[in-house]
């Protein structure tokens, strides 16, 4: 027997790594009318969207099952009924079974917060007809400061400045693409005013605002990320959102405003240093990069081991 998906809107949420994705899911997933599920990169993978567009199809269910990415959703899919015709189909059968597991079946929103989703907005506006895209943006010295404390986040201001500018300009493509389908959120805005922000967004959806939303403790993060987001699931804290400037030092952030250029002026956040600052010398990039690629792949890879060996004791 074929299985029924339920028709629902597919709302991807996408910007910077670190730069609220995730909370702005649990917020929205906390909707009656919406279900979160974990980040879902899987649904890019280039061999998956092979083996589900050929006619043979080798296994595809067994393939998403086994994908890295699908394994943190923590669900036990039945594939009774699908049959495997394209990833999409397949990617929102697992929504329609997460949404009965979490006892939201009814849910009219799918609600996907991968940071990653807007690069491939094409994509998804092609795979998922009628979507609609969220577009938050923080400042990115925030970001970077966020990332320096986790074991896969940037390292130095080279590239911290690098995984700021490319999610922020296919975001801005992605607002100049889909003008009707896609809204811009700011990441300090939402953190100040939550209720603001939230109404905003369900009058983008044709949704009515619920309370409850706030806090976003409707949403259940995955253990493998529990420890990078603690916060998840409280009412945003205002007095966070400048914490980067005592974290961070004030070269990362001189080398980090001159690799941007006026970025964060034009997205409305001010500079520590207002003067033109010229960027550092290639030589000098160069050993930076390779400074934090060291770090990542000595000190960061001890860590990410040591924190996924203590997941798994759990």
């Amino acid at each position: 027997m074929e299985h029924t998906i339920r028709e629902r809107r597919s709302v991807f949420i996408g910007g910077a790594s670190r730069s609220g994705t995730t909370m702005l899911g649990a917020m929205l997933g906390s909707h009656s009318a919406a279900i979160v599920t974990p980040e879902s990169q899987f649904k890019f993978d280039t061999e998956l969207i092979k083996k589900a567009s050929d006619p043979a199809r080798h296994d595809i269910f067994t393939s998403i099952e086994s994908h890295p990415r699908f394994k943190v959703w923590d669900l036990m899919p039945n594939w009774d009924g699908f049959d495997g015709k394209g990833l999409s189909s397949s990617v929102l059968g697992l929504v329609d079974q997460y949404a009965a597991n979490c006892k939201k079946s009814e849910a009219s929103f799918w609600i996907d917060h991968t940071p990653t989703n807007l690069r491939y907005s094409q994509f998804l506006d092609q795979h998922y007809p009628g979507c609609l895209f969220i577009h938050i943006v923080r400042d990115g010295r925030a970001v970077m400061a966020s990332q320096f404390a986790l074991d896969w986040g940037s390292n130095d201001p080279i590239f911290a400045s690098l995984k700021w500018i490319e999610p922020l300009c296919v975001g801005l493509a992605c607002e100049a693409a889909f003008k009707d389908r896609c809204i811009r959120i700011q990441y300090e805005e939402l953190v100040k005013y939550p209720e603001k922000e939230c109404r905003r967004i369900c009058d983008f959806l044709n949704i009515t605002f619920e309370p409850n939303m706030i806090a976003g403790a409707d949403f259940r993060v995955p253990s493998y990320t529990e420890s990078q987001h603690q916060l998840v699931g409280q009412a945003p804290d205002p007095q966070r959102i400048d914490d980067w400037q005592n974290a961070l030092r004030a070269e990362d952030i001189r080398i980090f405003e001159s690799m941007t250029f006026d970025l964060l002026p034009m997205m409305g956040y001010e500079k520590k240093f207002p003067e033109i600052v010229e960027k550092p010398k290639e030589f000098k990039q160069i050993w930076i990069l390779f400074k934090g690629a060291l770090k990542y792949l000595t000190v960061n890879a001890w860590l990410a081991k040591r924190r996924i060996s203590a997941q798994k004791r759990k």
